[in-house]
């Protein structure tokens, strides 16, 4: 879906160490398709799939709805600025995980202990693992409702300070896939002593009508090493957003009634695509 509902235009070389990236909604998908989409992708960000059975087989007895207000209350955020920040770090690790193919094992929104509360650290990290040397990325991510000329020198300041403590960021990862029993910890695990690159990545998720060139034209000085800024542009990206966060308390409701058609009817257990396990 994500594929398809977002086009990819030219990329813009501004420099030696800065590549543009736009990425703005194709009119062939239907709206009501993608809300669905992102409302499942913004649920799975935060509760897993073990995790949705378990609420599932709790909440049975009180039927969906009472499945859906507890998602409102305990485990979706409610504050607008937090909203859009989730919204954007959730959109940009799909963009990474299944359109550019990158290994992202860990979303880090699943972590919170209250869904108003920041995770701190890295947005996300992401893997290249069967390059020689391995690749890794830390893309840091900006989500703005209104012009803010600003915000790329912003993003890169913060990018700055994650690549500072990469190697916290780095066992975050490989500790909680560990604790799964996952091999791939082991592997991550391992690049705190071995080598591997570095690529640097900057995702701004932009209203549209409030995008300004002059925002990347002011992040350009900042940089020092090679960087490659993504820009999603959304139109009505606040009332997008809201809308996916309704749609993501009601994805439970949707799943059952796909699963109640049949198999085949949904690409999974609870309607997601398969994800690469390395790229």
């Amino acid at each position: 879906m994500l594929d398809r509902w977002l086009t990819e235009h030219d990329p813009d070389e501004i420099s030696d160490v800065l590549h543009v990236r736009h990425l703005t909604p194709t009119p062939e998908v239907d709206p009501q398709a993608a809300q669905d989409w992102l409302g499942h992708e913004l649920l799975r960000n935060y509760v897993s799939s073990g995790e949705l059975d378990m609420l599932e087989t709790v909440f049975r007895d009180l039927a969906l709805p009472e499945l859906a207000d507890h998602l409102i209350k305990h485990k979706l955020p409610s504050d607008p600025k937090v909203r859009s920040g989730d919204f954007g770090e959730a959109l940009s690790g799909a963009l990474f995980r299944r359109v550019r193919r990158w290994c992202v094992p860990v979303l880090k929104l699943r972590f919170k202990h209250r869904p108003n509360q920041p995770v701190q650290g890295a947005d996300f990290l992401a893997f290249r693992l069967r390059q020689v040397p391995p690749v890794v990325a830390s893309p840091e991510v900006k989500t703005r409702l209104d012009k803010r000329l600003d915000v790329g020198r912003e993003a890169a300041k913060s990018l700055q300070s994650v690549m500072d403590d990469l190697p916290s960021s780095i066992l975050f990862v490989a500790a909680h896939l560990s604790e799964r029993g996952v091999a791939l910890g082991s592997r991550i695990g391992q690049l705190l002593v071995s080598e591997f690159r570095v690529e640097r990545h900057i995702v701004l998720v932009h209203d549209e009508r409030h995008w300004d060139r002059r925002v990347v034209e002011r992040l350009e000085p900042e940089l020092t090493d090679q960087t490659e800024v993504t820009v999603i542009r959304l139109p009505e990206l606040r009332a997008l957003i809201g809308e996916a966060y309704a749609s993501a308390a009601g994805a439970p409701a949707r799943i059952a009634a796909r699963r109640s058609i049949g198999p085949g009817s949904a690409s999974g257990r609870h309607g997601q695509e398969s994800e690469p396990v390395d790229a």
